[in-house]
C-alpha cells in the first residue's frame, strides 16, 4: 500500500469515527436543548369553563421574551409552547405526549389544573420529563415527591391556604354557620379539608356544602340552597366563573354573607366583573402571596412588570392578579435553569428547583421562595387581604406554615 493510499484510509477511518461521535453525542443530547435555545411547553385552558385564566400562559411567555432580549439563560432563549385543553383531562394527556414526543420538549412547564395535572403526571415522571411549576395547589405535589420525583408545584396548597381562612372563622366570626359551594374534584377536596382542618372543633359550624361539576358555570341553585340552610358565612372555593355567577346571584337573592373567596378566583379583574354584573363584594375576603402590585404601584417591582407587559404582552391588564402569578412563576423557571448549569439536563433542572433559595421580585413583600430535596413547596406563606373601595387590601399577619 503506498503513503497516498495509506493517508487515504486513515482519513477514511477518521471520518467514519467523527461521523459516529456526532450521531452518539445526537441521540444522547437532551430533548429540547440546542446552543442556543431551550424547548418548554404546557397546556392550559385557553378556552372552556377555566378560559380565564388564558391570560397566564401570556404572561409567562412575556417574562420569557424579555429574558430572551437579554441574551437569554447562560446564551440559550426560551422557546414557550403553548396547547389548549379546554380544561379537559381527555385533552390534556394526548397533548402532553405531543410536547414529549413530537416537538421534543425540555420540560413540561406551568401547565394548569389539578385534574389535568393529575391526568399526566404518571407519563411525564415514567418518563423522566420534569412537570413543573404546575399552575394548582393540590397538596399532592409536594406531599408526594417520593413517587412523583419529576412534578414539582409553585404557589401555596390550596388546604393550607383554606386552613387559614378555618383559623380566621373560628377566632373572629364566633357565631358563623358556614355554607361552602365548592367544585366537585380533587381541586374542590383539598380546599374543603383544609378548612375543616382549620376549624378544628368548630367543623360544626359547617350547615351545609354545595357542589358542583367542573363542566357546570350556573350555580344559581347551589347559592340559594346555600342561603337557606341558614349560612351566614359563605366559602367559596371555585373557579372564576362559577365564583363571579356565585357572587352575583347571592346579591340578586338578598343573601350578604361574610364570603372567603379562594385566592385563584380572587384577582381583581375578576372582582371588577362581578361588581359590574351586581354582586355586592365589600369586605369580602381571600389570601395573596403575590407582589401587590395595585396598592404600590410605584415600586421598583411593580414598575419592571407593567413594563414587561407593555412590551410583550400588549393590552394585558396589569390589575390581573393572574398576570402577577404568571410573571412570577415565569421569574422561578427562569431562575432554576440558570442554577442548572451551562449545559442543563433534565436532571440538573429538577435539582435546581429542589435547592431553591430565592427573593422572586414579583412575590409579596416578606413571601420567600425556598425548596429543599425533602420540603417541594416553593411558596408557603401567604396574607389575607379584604375588598374594599374596589380594591384588595392586605391586612394582619403573614402566614406561613410550618416547614
Amino acid at each position: 500500500m503506498t503513503r497516498r493510499m495509506k493517508g487515504a484510509l486513515v482519513l477514511a477511518v477518521l471520518a467514519i469515527v467523527v461521523a459516529a461521535g456526532s450521531a452518539f453525542a445526537a441521540s444522547t443530547a437532551t430533548p429540547g436543548v440546542t446552543k442556543s435555545t431551550i424547548k418548554i411547553g404546557g397546556t392550559f385552558p385557553l378556552t372552556g369553563p377555566a378560559a380565564l385564566y388564558s391570560v397566564i400562559p401570556k404572561a409567562e411567555n412575556a417574562y420569557f421574551q424579555y429574558v430572551n432580549a437579554r441574551g437569554g439563560v447562560n446564551g440559550r432563549k426560551i422557546n414557550f409552547k403553548v396547547y389548549d385543553d379546554g380544561y379537559n383531562p381527555a385533552n390534556t394527556v394526548p397533548l402532553a405526549k405531543k410536547l414529549v414526543e413530537q416537538d421534543k420538549v425540555f420540560a413540561v412547564y406551568g401547565s394548569l389544573g389539578t385534574a389535568p395535572t393529575l391526568a399526566t403526571r404518571d407519563y411525564l415522571n415514567k418518563a423522566k420529563v420534569p412537570q413543573v411549576l404546575v399552575a394548582t395547589g393540590d397538596s399532592y405535589w409536594g406531599a408526594q415527591y417520593k413517587r412523583y420525583p419529576w412534578t414539582i408545584g409553585f404557589q401555596p396548597d390550596y388546604p393550607g391556604e383554606s386552613r387559614v381562612y378555618g383559623e380566621f372563622i373560628k377566632s373572629k366570626v364566633p357565631q358563623a354557620k358556614i355554607g361552602v359551594l365548592m367544585q366537585d374534584d380533587a381541586y374542590g377536596q383539598n380546599y374543603y379539608n383544609g378548612l375543616v382542618q382549620g376549624l378544628g372543633a368548630a367543623k360544626s359550624k359547617i350547615v351545609d356544602v354545595e357542589k358542583y361539576d367542573a363542566t357546570q358555570t350556573d350555580v344559581s341553585q347551589q347559592v340559594v340552597k346555600l342561603k337557606a340552610a341558614g349560612a351566614n358565612v359563605f366559602a367559596l372555593f371555585a373557579l372564576p366563573t362559577q365564583t363571579i355567577t356565585a357572587l352575583v346571584v347571592a346579591t340578586k337573592v338578598g343573601w350578604h354573607p361574610v364570603t372567603f373567596i379562594n385566592n385563584v378566583s380572587s384577582s381583581p379583574t375578576f372582582m371588577a366583573i362581578a361588581q359590574k354584573s351586581g354582586a355586592d363584594v365589600t369586605n369580602d375576603i381571600t389570601a395573596t402571596y403575590v407582589n401587590d402590585v395595585w396598592n404600590n404601584p410605584d415600586t421598583a417591582s411593580a414598575k419592571l412588570y407593567k413594563t414587561i407587559l407593555a412590551k410583550y404582552d400588549k393590552g394585558a391588564d396589569p390589575l390581573d392578579a393572574n398576570n402577577v402569578y404568571g410573571v412570577a412563576s415565569a421569574w422561578t423557571f427562569v431562575k432554576a435553569l440558570s442554577m442548572a448549569g451551562k449545559n442543563p439536563t433534565r436532571a440538573s433542572l429538577m435539582n435546581a428547583f429542589t435547592h431553591l433559595n430565592a427573593k422572586n421580585p414579583f412575590l409579596y413583600p416578606g413571601v420567600s421562595l425556598a425548596t429543599t430535596p425533602t420540603e417541594r413547596f416553593p411558596i408557603d406563606q401567604q396574607i389575607l387581604e379584604q375588598y374594599k373601595s374596589g380594591g384588595w387590601h392586605p391586612f394582619g399577619r403573614i402566614f406561613s406554615k410550618a416547614r
